[in-house]
């Protein structure tokens, strides 16, 4: 079936223009124009209003006609009826009011009011304005979408965590265990009067430290290094006549210690 062609005019009811003794409502002798005065319980119930042995009336042709062709042009007007709270609405009705569109939702009461309801029965199409709006933002989210987000970041907030965690884009402060990294916030200190061979210290800071330690040589034959907790992390067999120099890391609530006696403690620096 080919496209029709929409009627390039006003469209009116057949007999809309029918003059008083020319159209009646259906099974009645007076005339109306409006359409609650025409669907009577008569017009639902059809012809058998008419006796057998009758004949219907054009007056009653003309009611039949004009109503259905009224309910035409009803929708050539609207575009889209109004909502009704006597309509029989099903799933996916849509319907207009001065608000706007609305669709019924699944399992929804169509005879509740759309503009009234809050989105309970009846969903509001968004207009195209809306939609051009909001597809002119940088992201946006879905009221679902964005109630996932807030329930992802409370569970974050103070949850313990294992593994690699990627965040190129990380900006702002980190007051998280992202704040751990060696150099943040920390500082060069000078430790050489607190040092000595063979004692051990502990790393009471929150966080991983850095020592160099150095030390002149005595008689060339000495060895010298250093200890994290158990293991040896440094060692020299013999100094040269210019001694050495060390570095080693010591993680946080760790021991460490540096044997070089009697070679002499040039320095010992912590990053801490």
């Amino acid at each position: 079936m080919s496209k029709i062609t929409r009627y390039n005019g006003n469209l009116k009811a057949f007999a809309a223009d029918a003059l008083s003794t020319e159209r009646t409502i259906f099974g009645d002798t007076a005339q109306s124009d409006t359409l609650d005065a025409n669907i009577t319980p008569d017009l639902l119930r059809g012809w058998g209003v008419i006796g057998v042995a009758s004949n219907p009336t054009k007056q009653h042709f003309n009611g039949l006609g004009f109503t259905l062709g009224q309910l035409i042009s009803y929708l050539h007007q609207r575009g889209i009826a109004e909502w009704n709270t006597a309509q029989e609405y099903f799933d996916g009705s849509v319907v207009t009011t001065d608000v706007g569109i609305y669709q019924l939702k699944s399992g929804g009461d169509g005879s509740s009011d759309p503009d009234t309801d809050g989105g309970v029965n009846w969903a509001l199409i968004p207009t195209q304005a809306k939609v051009d709006a909001k597809a002119d933002q940088a992201t946006t989210y879905t009221e679902t979408e964005v109630d996932g987000l807030l329930d992802a970041k409370a569970a974050i907030s103070g949850q313990a965590f294992s593994g690699n965690i990627s965040a190129p884009n990380l900006s702002g402060t980190n007051t998280g265990d992202g704040a751990l990294a060696i150099g943040v916030g920390q500082t060069w200190q000078d430790v050489t009067a607190s040092r000595a061979s063979g004692v051990t210290y502990t790393n009471t800071t929150s966080k991983p430290i850095t020592a160099v330690v150095n030390i002149r040589d005595s008689d060339g034959f000495d060895p010298a290094g250093a200890f994290v907790g158990a293991t040896r992390v440094i060692y020299y067999s013999d100094l040269f006549q210019w001694g050495a120099s060390f570095t080693f890391i010591i993680p946080a609530g760790s021991t460490y210690k540096s044997d070089y006696s009697p070679n002499p403690l040039e320095s010992w620096v912590e990053l801490r």
